[in-house]
């Protein structure tokens, strides 16, 4: 109970100290002269009968509860401890917004050193191995690149001796066309001195030969008595030992005959029984003659007598070693010397045959160039040329 009227009481002192303060003591602002109406309700303009009962009733109120009073009504104030006031003041927000900042500023301070601490270890930890890592390998690089200079450099050298050698190889290639040309030029040439060489020559097929009981041809072989026998049953015709230079047995013998290859000694003679070859047509032994052709023109008339087999072509002879062909009755002769000309014949024909088919077909095989054959095609039609050539 002291307690419980102590407290009230401390507040009636406040606030009659504040009372007493602002009535019983002289105001400064009173006691001027002003031009404004006093207070009739002032205690200065009261009876001294009412001043002193009011005296009285202040010093009652000093000790009791002023609520008696019917001049003076105030609300009573409940009384806060000190941890509500200091509640009240945190939570206020004038002093949030001026202790917030502080606070923080003090806060991330202290803790951004210990966080700052505690990264640099935990980086220190982990990055300082891989530093080391990373430390091996700029060393490895740089010997990488020590090595890369070495081969760029190398690089360089051997792409100048590549296009220095490229430029020899190009010089090299331009001579060996060069020479290549030359050289098929020599060969077409040397084919047709070749050719020429036997313009004086014939070939006798079918001719029948003493051979032994493993059809082995018997030698000697009296070859010119067997070849003036022939020709002197050819029309106009009538020869002599004297017209024949050399005659020998080529190949081996099929069927106890065989070729025989005759020179004579001038090209009239020769030219004479080549082109009364046609009365040989009806020999019961199928006795022919061609003309002593080099390898390479011998290849050519067996493709073409495979292309007459095909039906692609009328006819072909040679004369005087050149190949000529018809392709047919009412056609111009045409003159053979390589297998393009064959070929380009060939796609012709096709082209003819079948509309539908643009592209030309592929080149024919060309077989052996150079090889001997054992014999020759019959070549049904002749036209030779005549010559004054001995």
């Amino acid at each position: 109970m002291e307690g419980e009227m102590a407290a009230p009481t401390d507040v009636n002192n406040d606030n009659n100290s504040e009372i007493l303060n602002t009535s019983s003591q002289p105001n400064v602002s009173i006691t001027r002269s002003s031009n404004k109406r006093s207070n009739p309700d002032s205690p200065d303009t009261l009876p001294a009968t009412q001043k002193q009962n009011l005296r009285q009733i202040r010093r009652r109120n000093s000790v009791g509860d002023l609520r008696d009073l019917d001049t003076i009504k105030k609300t009573p104030v409940s009384r806060k401890n000190i941890t509500d006031k200091v509640l009240e003041a945190l939570t206020s927000p004038d002093v949030l917004n001026k202790i917030i900042p502080v606070l923080s500023e003090k806060i991330g301070e202290t803790i951004s050193t210990l966080i700052e601490s505690e990264i640099q270890a935990c980086v220190a930890t982990h990055i300082n191995p891989l530093k080391e890592i990373v430390h091996k390998q700029e060393k490895i690089i740089e010997k990488h690149e020590q090595k890369m200079c070495k081969q760029f450099i190398q690089i360089n050298t051997l792409e100048r001796t590549i296009k220095d050698q490229s430029l020899a190889i190009n010089e090299h290639e331009a001579e060996l066309e060069s020479l290549h040309k030359k050289m098929s030029e020599l060969e077409i040439r040397l084919e047709s001195q070749e050719q020429y060489s036997r313009r004086t020559s014939l070939r006798f097929h079918n001719i029948k030969v003493p051979v032994n009981e493993r059809g082995r041809i018997i030698h000697p072989v009296n070859t010119d008595d067997l070849i003036l026998v022939i020709c002197n049953t050819l029309p106009g015709v009538n020869l002599t030992i004297n017209d024949i230079g050399r005659s020998h047995v080529i190949g081996r013998a099929k069927s106890g005959k065989c070729q025989v290859i005759v020179r004579f000694l001038s090209y009239r003679t020769r030219n004479l029984v080549y082109t009364n070859k046609k009365s040989l047509r009806a020999n019961p032994d199928g006795i022919f003659i061609t003309e002593n052709l080099t390898p390479y023109r011998t290849t050519l008339t067996k493709r073409l007598a495979q292309l007459k087999f095909d039906k692609l072509i009328q006819a072909y002879w040679t004369s005087d070693g050149r190949i000529f062909v018809k392709r047919t009755e009412t056609s111009r002769k045409e003159i053979i010397t390589n297998f393009d000309d064959i070929a380009s014949l060939e796609c012709r024909f096709q082209r003819q045959s079948r509309q539908n088919i643009q592209d030309c077909p592929s080149v024919f095989d060309r077989g052996p160039e150079h090889s001997r054959p054992e014999t020759q095609t019959d070549i049904e039609d002749s036209e030779p040329i005549d010559s004054n050539r001995d």
